[in-house]
């Protein structure tokens, strides 16, 4: 769709407004509070986590993860509750998972529930961890407990897969949940084992034929840029220039960079 001679211009002023932000050096919150452009909102916000979770309480974390006005404030919301969710008991995190709470909450209650996913344990003698494990990434009542499953189900399985069997696990599987996992296990093969190029890399996250394979190349891609001399000011310019554009994944990497710049 082309924008209008006026659209047009109120895109081009919020540009020139967000930049004039960045450039004043203004602090992350202020930026988390912007949402012109979406993966720069988030970008702040992930790098705010740490500093949330030690200075706010779950339930305002929690109801700034739910009715934030930002991208970046409800991923920042998210992100720390997922430090403070680490001191919950198993049974407190898989009520979280298996819930009604929001989207954003049970998010952050993955990486938590992974401790205790991957330490499960039966007296039933023919009980097998990864069966068990995937089964949930399967048949779990919310996507965020099978996305968990699924992440644990790759992380006790990856060191029998190649990154031929993940290629293929990207693409067709059981649920969309392994596949996305199985493509976050395949980012960590292009960076070691079987490595691909930048160019490579960003042909994947953009025009990958499954959402797996796109986010395989998204944080493989990441690692790169978070190992380039490239500063926040580059990744904040690349990220207004593709705004909309490219890919979610694409745009997922120079996020995941530029957050890793705001942290510094």
């Amino acid at each position: 769709m082309k924008l209008t001679g006026l659209r047009a211009l109120v895109v081009v002023m919020s540009s020139i407004a967000l930049l004039s932000v960045i450039g004043l050096g203004a602090n992350l919150e202020s930026i988390a509070s912007n949402e012109l452009v979406p993966e720069i909102s988030a970008a702040a916000g992930m790098a705010l986590a740490d500093s949330y979770a030690a200075t706010m309480t779950e339930a305002e974390l929690e109801a700034l993860a739910v009715d934030g006005r930002t991208i970046g404030l409800r991923t920042a919301a998210s992100g720390a509750l997922a430090i403070l969710y680490r001191d919950k008991t198993e049974d407190e995190i898989m009520a979280i998972l298996k819930g009604d709470a929001d989207p954003m909450i049970r998010a952050a209650a993955i990486e938590p529930a992974q401790v205790y996913l991957v330490s499960v344990t039966s007296d039933d003698e023919d009980f097998k961890l990864t069966d068990y494990l995937k089964d949930i990434a399967i048949n779990g009542e919310t996507h965020e407990m099978r996305l968990a499953a699924a992440k644990a189900y790759y992380f006790m399985s990856r060191k029998s897969l190649k990154a031929a069997d993940l290629e293929e696990q990207a693409v067709t599987n059981d649920s969309d949940e392994l596949a996305y996992a199985a493509g976050e296990t395949l980012s960590g093969f292009y960076l070691s084992f079987n490595p691909k190029t930048q160019a490579e890399l960003e042909d994947l996250a953009i025009n990958g034929s499954s959402e797996g394979l796109r986010v395989a190349g998204e944080i493989a891609l990441s690692s790169l840029l978070i190992k380039s001399d490239l500063t926040a000011l580059d990744f904040e310019t690349t990220l207004l220039s593709i705004a909309g554009t490219k890919s979610a994944e694409y745009r997922g990497a120079y996020k995941i960079a530029l957050a890793n710049r705001y942290a510094q």
